[in-house]
């Protein structure tokens, strides 16, 4: 559902570059699979299956590092920046896209969009 909410409401509708979705990368804790990547950008989306406890937040921790490492810079989103401010979060993922090298522009996703 999260993943679903952001490819519509948060990339597509912005106009932010394509994403690659379910990757898997190897990394210290062993193969992991990572939500999207755009632009050497990790977007994790974290709901609360997988995400609620002290052990589970502390694995998600050390994947964030793991990405740093591979000199990829990993972001993490949730509920509120999907449903309740995608547009807000569309215009802060596109400054960290044109940074990691993205030329394009996001677009309003109607009347009222902060972009």
């Amino acid at each position: 559902m999260l993943e679903q909410g952001y490819l519509q409401g948060v990339e597509r509708a912005h106009g932010l570059p394509r994403a690659a979705g379910q990757s898997e990368v190897r990394a210290t804790m062993g193969l992991t699979r990572r939500d999207v990547v755009s632009h050497d950008l990790v977007i994790e989306l974290d709901g609360r299956l997988h995400h609620d406890t002290a052990a589970q937040r502390d694995r998600d921790l050390d994947r964030d590092l793991d990405a740093w490492v591979r000199n990829e810079k990993a972001v993490r989103l949730g509920y509120g920046q999907v449903f309740h401010r995608p547009c807000e979060t569309a215009r802060r993922l596109a400054a960290l896209l044109q940074r990691a090298g993205w030329s394009g522009r996001p677009r309003p996703c109607g009347p009222g969009c902060v972009l």
